[in-house]
């Protein structure tokens, strides 16, 4: 295994230097950002930081970034990919915690299941990833946790060969049912995350445009499960 960390960043210039040294600190030198045309120096915060940075012309979105990332990280050789916001939403010191999952197990998905008991959690948050996590437990037949949870590990070449069509958040949650129409078992492990407060916190998720994404996604997905062999679904993931 040879893994590295992908940032993906859009105008996060407040938190991605902070983020990527702590990343660096356990993963040094294998820390990339992916700056998905980020306007506010973004990029060049992260490579002051010694980040290696991917720059995206345009903002296309998250998981055209993850997308992008993961095809240069194959290219030079990387077998897996642990993602993390660059937001400072996670903890880069649990970065260990799953590269030891995905070494003992390296065929499954990794993800993060966000600790959300604590008073500063929105509580839009926590529905939307109750409702997310039923229609990707539904849809893929296989239970998932936190289907909006960023902080994972990736096996490239598999993640890859999904053909993942969502550029932007959507993406996080379509790949763990395309993973699981593809036979790929997805992992669960619980991480802290860090909301701050009022204006401290920036977050590109608008929360009725994304929402309404989400549920057409989970719609069209549905229509997709229907139309495969729960027989088949059944031997894949068994």
């Amino acid at each position: 295994m040879k893994i590295c960390a992908l940032i993906p960043v859009y105008n996060n210039i407040d938190t991605i230097s902070g983020v990527v040294e702590r990343c660096r600190a356990v993963l040094e030198p294998d820390v990339f950002v992916v700056c998905d045309g980020s306007t506010d120096g973004s990029g060049d915060a992260a490579q002051q930081a010694g980040a290696g940075v991917i720059r995206v012309d345009s903002n296309v979105g998250k998981g055209n970034a993850i997308h992008t990332g993961l095809t240069y990280a194959l290219e030079f050789g990387y077998t897996h990919a642990v993602v993390v916001d660059a937001d400072g939403q996670h903890l880069p010191e649990e970065i260990p915690r799953l590269v030891n999952a995905a070494t003992e197990d390296p065929d499954r998905i990794w993800v993060g299941v966000r600790r959300m008991e604590n008073n500063g959690i929105p509580a839009s948050s926590r529905r939307g990833r109750s409702i997310s996590n039923f229609w990707a437990t539904v849809n893929g037949w296989q239970r998932c946790m936190d289907t909006q949870c960023g902080f994972r590990v990736y096996p490239i070449k598999e993640t890859l060969a999904l053909n993942c069509k969502e550029k932007g958040f959507t993406f996080e949650m379509e790949v763990l049912v395309r993973a699981s129409w593809a036979g790929m078992r997805i992992g669960h492990m619980d991480v802290n995350v860090i909301y701050p407060n009022g204006e401290n916190r920036v977050t590109h998720f608008d929360m009725k445009k994304d929402n309404l994404k989400f549920s057409w996604l989970s719609f069209r997905m549905f229509l997709g499960m229907l139309g495969r062999s729960p027989v088949l679904l059944y031997k894949k993931l068994s």
